[in-house]
């Protein structure tokens, strides 16, 4: 009888397309193998991480009072693990700024019960799970949950660690929650623009047909005048008394005047709302796909940029081996002006006296590639990141959770449209839009996938 069973499956291969960090760790607690999530989880590669010892990487960088495992009989002979057990710490939590000396102390006790940890598990053979841990890392410190599951292996003892970072769930969750809440507010000001247009092109339309009808009266005024000045030179009418008729000619085209005048005003101030109108009920118009270089619509707009504001300092931080991506040039040249404008206007508006005495408004756009990363539901296994940086005061922190929303604008010029224009134009892009801001440092993020069809 044929055996139809699939051929086993590569675990490796399995582990690799995994939205969590695995890590592999042997019996001495150094790391063997990493997975790409864990590569991208703690922003290095494999290769840097292979060798590191588990206990440096999970360390925490703020031990609470009841992290300390209490001390249960006889404990695993630790000696294997290469860190001898420690007696039970104090229960006096820890100042946030402490010396150097103390901050190691702190690591070292820390390292030492993780490694009663990993000592009781294997011998006892049971995993156990730590969540929201702010761990060291790598290069910065990570936010996750993780477990430890002791596998035994060709008669020695492995480590299966397992890592989810808390993060990007946030971020997830946080993305989810913005759009619901942009597309909501999106819907309610559609719906009151939809409702002010028409009045306003009924207005328009009045100030029109008066302008019209004024310079009709006028026409006809100033010919009524010209035929009076026929009459008065005539020998048999010269004695009539036309002068009040003059001044009431000459009244009634300044009123003239003045009428068309304020009835432009009407007209131009119209225009100008319903500028405004169309801007906030967005373009229908439906990208234009081509396969362009990113770099292409960023040196566009900071050319302009050095133009328009020769006095900031413009930073260029390119990965060109990027390949190209499927997008609309001339919508991320509108998202990229907007963001490059913002900033450039943030730096200047802001209050010189407070800076420093060599302060720089300086302009920096970063292109990078982000591996792993989730946008909305859909998991790529690489994206675009661009980032456009600035030094300037920041953005205030009682609206930067609203900051794409529409009309919600930090800076005394603005209107409140163009974040939220960027950010319609990033979801068009099936994209993804993130802002951090402190003072002198804010970033704001956008992630494109290089396809529109690549979903992983």
């Amino acid at each position: 009888m044929q055996n139809n069973l699939a051929k086993p499956p590569n675990y490796m291969n399995l582990l690799q397309n995994l939205y969590t960090g695995v890590v592999w760790v042997d019996d001495a607690l150094n790391i063997c193998w990493v997975n790409t999530q864990t590569e991208q989880l703690f922003s290095v590669s494999q290769s840097r991480l292979i060798g590191i010892n588990i206990l440096t990487v999970l360390s925490s960088t703020e031990p609470l009072p009841g992290d300390e495992p209490e001390a249960q009989g006889t404990l695993p002979d630790t000696d294997n693990l290469g860190v001898e057990a420690q007696s039970k710490p104090s229960k006096t939590m820890p100042s946030k700024r402490q010396p150097l000396a103390e901050q190691q102390a702190q690591a070292h006790l820390y390292q030492s019960q993780l490694a009663v940890q990993f000592a009781n598990a294997k011998h006892y053979q049971q995993p156990f799970i730590e969540y929201n841990r702010h761990i060291v890392g790598v290069i910065q410190p990570v936010f996750v949950n993780y477990s430890v599951t002791p596998v035994e292996q060709d008669s020695k003892t492995y480590f299966l660690v397992e890592l989810w970072e808390k993060n990007r769930q946030s971020r997830i969750d946080k993305e989810y929650r913005l759009q619901e809440q942009h597309e909501v507010a999106r819907e309610m000001l559609r719906s009151v623009a939809h409702e002010v247009k028409n009045p306003l092109a009924g207005i328009r339309g009045a100030a029109q047909l008066l302008i019209k009808q004024t310079q009709r009266a006028q026409n006809r005024t100033a010919a009524v005048a010209q035929h009076a000045q026929h009459l008065v030179s005539e020998p048999l009418i010269a004695a009539l008394p036309l002068l009040d008729a003059d001044n009431d000619d000459e009244m009634m085209l300044v009123d003239a005047k003045k009428v068309i005048t304020y009835a432009g005003i009407v007209i131009s101030e119209t225009d100008r709302l319903s500028g405004l109108i169309g801007q906030l009920l967005g373009s229908n118009q439906l990208p234009q796909w081509e396969t362009i270089n990113i770099h292409e619509p960023l040196e566009h707009v900071l050319i302009l940029t050095q133009t328009q504001h020769p006095d900031v300092k413009v930073v260029r931080d390119y990965d060109l081996s990027l390949p190209e991506l499927t997008a609309d040039k001339n919508q991320l040249i509108q998202v990229f002006l907007n963001l490059v404008n913002n900033a450039c206007e943030a730096m200047l508006e802001q209050d010189f006296s407070r800076c420093a005495a060599n302060y720089q408004p300086t302009l920096r756009v970063s292109t990078r590639i982000e591996y792993q990363y989730t946008i909305g539901s859909a998991y790529h296994r690489q994206v675009l990141k661009v980032c456009v940086h600035d030094n300037g005061a920041g953005i205030d922190p009682d609206i930067i959770d609203r900051i794409f929303f529409p009309l919600v604008t930090g800076r005394a010029n603005g209107t409140g449209l163009g974040l939220a224009l960027v950010q319609e134009m990033v979801h068009r892009h099936c994209g993804a839009i993130e802002v951090e801001s402190a003072l002198n440092n804010t970033a704001f993020c956008i992630y494109l996938p290089f396809s529109q069809t690549d979903s992983g």
